[in-house]
């Protein structure tokens, strides 16, 4: 699969392609539903299969309160990958390019550089300035191009759409389990390592300090994890939790070990990956005793999490 980056990428504009094109947030059973028929639709017309999303998120953009991405963009280039699209493009949303207009997008994404033959789309498909685009003006505006529209329906559970912001809305109510039945596949947390006091370090096992939203945090407990450092991935052990045994933290922490690991990680951004969940969080009489619960928690997550590495 090929990567494109930037507003105008450097390849050359395709001779042939079938597109689709969103944000792709999760790459959810709706999503995959989309980039499938556009895969299958792209072989049928000997066409290059294209997904086009957006890097970052338009509602980050926008809105300084949007929660953050189910998805990293490398982990969303991953699950693209893997539905067998041909190219990914990576356009850069802005202010600027928030303005575009509908006719512009169509012209110059569309027809200059993909020479789209076909556009699958979702049935709420909206594009261009204050989502002025809808479907109706989509097929207006691809006619004169020669463009097919391909509307796909929502894949649907539990008699509702499956969409991001539903998937979103599950996990502020700290219901991982049933957003990753929707995602169909491991939920992911995202953030930045910080500081932390080192006692993981002091016991034997260091951890990283992730600072994520509390707003967006799994229920207190140990989780097996897996641990992607840039394109790296490691088995870990993550604690969320308020440190009982230490009575230290007033707020949720989310703490990684990373089983191998040796380096250093602070001020760097990882993705965890929720595999299981292994314990609640608990109070420990001594120190002691929490290294042995500890050293428990990394064997068993090292053989639960050893089908996936």
């Amino acid at each position: 699969m090929k990567i494109w980056r930037g507003r105008k990428p450097a390849a050359a504009p395709l001779p042939r392609a079938v597109a689709t094109i969103g944000m792709f947030d999760g790459v959810h059973p709706g999503h995959q539903r989309l980039i499938r028929t556009t895969v299958r639709l792209a072989r049928r017309l000997r066409a290059t299969s294209v997904v086009v999303t957006f890097h970052p998120d338009p509602q980050q953009v926008l809105n300084a309160h949007t929660p953050p991405p189910l998805t990293s963009l490398d982990r969303r280039l991953d699950l693209i990958k893997a539905l067998g699209a041909d190219v990914v493009w990576v356009l850069p949303f802005t202010r600027a390019f928030s303005r575009i207009t509908p006719e512009a997008f169509v012209r110059e994404v569309l027809r200059d550089r993909l020479r789209a033959a076909a556009v699958v789309v979702g049935d709420t498909f909206a594009f261009g300035r204050d989502r002025r685009g809808d479907l109706r003006m989509l097929r207006e505006l691809s006619r004169p191009h020669g463009m097919r529209v391909v509307v796909v329906p929502p894949v649907t559970r539990g008699g509702a759409a499956v969409s991001s912001s539903r998937i979103r809305a599950l996990l502020q109510q700290g219901r991982w389990r049933r957003a990753a039945q929707l995602l169909g596949h491991p939920v992911e947390l995202t953030g930045r390592v910080v500081r932390g006091a080192g006692r993981g370090a002091r016991l034997g096992f260091p951890t990283a300090n992730l600072a994520v939203g509390s707003s967006v945090a799994p229920p207190r407990g140990v989780y097996a994890v897996e641990v992607w450092v840039g394109r790296r991935r490691w088995p870990g052990v993550m604690n969320v939790g308020m440190r009982p045994t230490f009575r230290t933290a007033s707020t949720t922490v989310c703490e990684v070990h990373l089983i191998g690991f040796r380096g250093r990680l602070y001020s760097r951004a990882i993705a965890v990956l929720l595999r299981a969940r292994l314990r609640d969080e608990r109070k420990f009489s001594s120190a002691q005793a929490l290294q042995r619960q500890i050293a428990r928690d990394v064997r068993r997550a090292g053989r639960l999490l050893a089908k996936f590495f």
